[in-house]
């Protein structure tokens, strides 16, 4: 549950940016967040924006929680995205 309300912030904060199309860049986001390294996300989705250090930090917690997940799950997510993109 709280992973999911924090995709679910992170698709909003994502949509609420302004650069881009949200359909473009949330999915890439987030497939950034299941399947990519931190870097990845610093260097493709979100490279556009000026990423402080309390959302770095963030950022960080949230893929370390990701990583955490089983492999099983990363997999549904990933086809959660799939079937909704």
């Amino acid at each position: 549950v709280k992973l999911t309300v924090t995709l679910l912030i992170t698709m909003v904060l994502c949509s609420s940016l302004g650069a881009g199309s949200a359909h473009e860049i949330v999915p890439s986001f987030l497939q950034t967040l299941l399947e990519g390294s931190a870097d990845q996300l610093y260097t493709g989705p979100i490279s556009q924006y000026k990423v402080d250090d309390v959302t770095r930090a963030a950022l960080t917690a949230l893929k370390e929680c990701i990583d955490g997940l089983s492999p099983e799950h990363v997999k549904a997510l990933i086809n959660l995205l799939v079937i909704n993109s």
